[in-house]
């Protein structure tokens, strides 16, 4: 969920905290379930401490946000098993931001990781700048090394301005990005989480380093929340989540839609409760996607669609018992990244909404579930 100001994001905070049941404690690591009745074969812990995750599918490596004993993220990289774990933005003062940093997501080369950098300096509190929130934040991207970094965008140090999950298009010539340009006012409709942008960027790295030009803005439902989750294979539809049909309760108002960047036709995908974290699959034919549909629990799990919407299928139930993924608690399935051949998927599952911390978790999809989902083209 996203922020309001420093008193609104607490409060939506709290209420969606009661209405999912899910201010649990930490979850101890253990063996995987089989669920041999499940499209899920296992499920085990990669990082008891977690956040948002991309898998590079040029190096089988994970990056992914982490808060640290300063209270704030930096960005990691891990092997796909949790081993090899190094800090990207640790210590780094000299050349980038060091507040929080989160929501990584690799080039398609391999080669860099775009993530949101908080200001030095800015008006209102750090909490608002939290990855899931990007509040007083902007574009960066560093090298996979850690050597060289780069601000891509420089927005202005005031209240009202934010960067949202960036992506790169499968052949990485394009960044997409979800942007704030008004703060929250959970009065006003649909503007509980302040009113968004999607933005699509040419990207080119260069000898000077990279640029991002001719930069286009889309508000296909006129002012509202808009959250980024990237292109088509082909480039030629954006995938987000928003809360642009919001009438009543705006905290579980948000649904999945995608748009045709050609004539800005939108589509709605997924409508049922609350959804959000929608990303296509490696082969470009399915979408994962986070909702809370179907769960009288109120936690929310991991489903699964085809791109226009139809065969929805659950995941994942983590609070059944009969489920691979099952802690005992309620749990908030949140981000999620697939892995190049779209046989597992590394999903950030949050115990606190009231904290925003979590867990990183990696599911094993059954066989006859992964033939539909990937692998997917390769790069030329």
């Amino acid at each position: 969920m996203r922020s309001g100001t420093s008193a609104s994001w607490r409060a939506a905070s709290l209420v969606l905290c009661l209405m999912a049941q899910a201010c649990v404690g930490a979850v101890s690591n253990q063996s995987p379930k089989a669920a041999s009745s499940s499209p899920v074969v296992s499920v085990t812990t990669l990082r008891v401490s977690g956040g948002r995750v991309d898998w590079s599918a040029a190096r089988n490596l994970i990056a992914y946000d982490r808060v640290g004993a300063d209270g704030y993220y930096d960005i990691y990289i891990m092997d796909p098993d949790g081993g090899n774990d190094r800090c990207l933005t640790c210590g780094t003062q000299e050349h980038a931001p060091q507040k929080h940093n989160g929501n990584p997501v690799w080039h398609p080369s391999g080669g860099y990781v775009v993530f949101q950098a908080e200001k030095d300096h800015h008006p209102g509190a750090s909490q608002e700048a939290l990855p899931g929130f990007g509040r007083h934040s902007d574009l960066w991207l560093a090298s996979a090394d850690g050597r060289r970094f780069y601000q891509l965008t420089k927005g202005p140090a005031t209240t009202r301005h934010g960067v949202l999950h960036p992506h790169f298009s499968h052949d990485g010539r394009l960044l997409t990005w979800s942007e704030m340009y008004a703060p929250p006012n959970p009065f006003v409709k649909r503007k509980l989480y302040g009113f968004w942008k999607l933005k699509v960027a040419d990207f080119v790295m260069g000898p000077q380093g990279p640029k991002l030009s001719n930069i286009r803005e889309y508000q296909p439902g006129g002012p509202a929340f808009y959250e980024n989750h990237g292109l088509s294979m082909d480039r030629g539809k954006l995938l987000f989540t928003s809360n642009l049909h919001a009438s009543g309760l705006q905290l579980i108002e948000n649904d999945i839609y995608v748009m045709n960047l050609d004539d800005g036709k939108v589509v709605q995908l997924a409508a049922d409760g609350y959804n959000e974290h929608a990303h296509f699959s490696p082969n470009g034919k399915k979408i994962v996607w986070m909702t809370n549909a179907g769960n009288p629990n109120r936690g929310t799990d991991l489903w699964l669609m085809n791109t226009d919407g139809s065969d929805k299928m659950r995941l994942t139930n983590f609070a059944s018992p009969d489920d691979a993924g099952y802690t005992g608690g309620r749990m908030i399935a949140a981000d999620s990244a697939w892995s190049p051949d779209g046989t597992r998927i590394a999903a950030y599952v949050q115990t606190s909404l009231l904290k925003q911390t979590g867990m990183i978790v990696l599911i094993i999809l059954d066989p006859a579930i992964a033939k539909l989902t990937g692998p997917g083209p390769a790069l030329h």
